[in-house]
């Protein structure tokens, strides 16, 4: 008897650990790999209509107004995107993502810093999982380093890991890539920097699965909005991304994005 009662302690610290083992191994299977769940959501972008050039028509609000101004958002699936918003008060602004490159102007000055309206929409687009995990990493995002997580009421596979929260309890963000673990659509991007894009529930767009708006969170910076109105193919090359446009003169018109 003496002996069973020096040895209950080891048994249950035995009991803990192997049970905290069984968590961890059931945790990791749960997870498919990296390369199964590029694949998955490479699919998704290809049966939802929008795995080749796409042109959005959006507005922009920032916090709870109303809209400050109307846009056009050009994306491109080789990582490559470019908004042209047409502020209310009657300037231009013209951003340009390449890669995890973000550039943007006003008027044909460029802006430093710019209030990163533009999403990685190409995420969206990658049409094999060899596409979406370069785009992961010219994102700068670790392409094989998968977790779970979570976004509102969604359970997401987050591509890039996640970091503890600090001591003081505040969320700390590593560039990382949310996809909905059951419809691996993408809902949540998080770039260096600490900026944020939400990509909200899809709406059939003329036969395209898009967003119906995306939300822009950035440190030190109201929260802005884009509603996502309506959503066409665009003939829209990868030339048409280069950063001079954002200094040539802006059409007084709609904005084309092969000009």
């Amino acid at each position: 008897m003496r002996v069973t009662a020096r040895l209950r302690p080891v048994c249950n610290a035995l009991k803990v650990v192997a049970a905290l083992c069984i968590a961890v191994a059931s945790a990791s299977a749960a997870i498919p790999n990296a390369e199964k769940i590029a694949n998955a959501v490479a699919e998704t972008n290809r049966l939802s209509g929008r795995s080749t050039p796409v042109l959005l028509e959006v507005t922009l609000r920032i916090g709870d107004g109303e809209p400050v101004g109307t846009g056009l958002l050009a994306s491109h699936p080789t990582g490559l995107a470019r908004l042209e918003l047409r502020s209310r008060r009657g300037f231009v602004e013209r951003h340009l993502l390449q890669g995890n490159s973000y550039t943007a102007s006003r008027d044909g000055q460029i802006l430093d810093p710019p209030h990163p309206f533009l999403p990685p929409t190409f995420f969206l687009q990658a049409d094999s999982g060899a596409a979406f995990r370069a785009a992961l990493a010219s994102y700068g995002v670790a392409s094989g380093e998968v977790v779970l997580g979570r976004v509102g009421e969604r359970d997401c596979y987050v591509f890039g890991g996640r970091l503890p929260r600090g001591e003081e309890g505040e969320e700390r963000m590593l560039p990382s890539v949310w996809v909905d673990l059951e419809t691996y659509q993408i809902v949540q991007v998080d770039r260096p920097g600490g900026v944020r894009f939400r990509f909200g529930p899809t709406t059939v767009f003329e036969g395209i699965q898009a967003p119906s708006w995306i939300e822009v969170v950035s440190p030190g910076q109201p929260d802005a909005r884009l509603d996502v109105i309506r959503v066409a193919p665009a003939n829209a090359p990868a030339a048409a991304f280069g950063m001079d446009w954002l200094t040539a003169p802006a059409n007084p018109r709609e904005p084309d994005p092969n000009s």
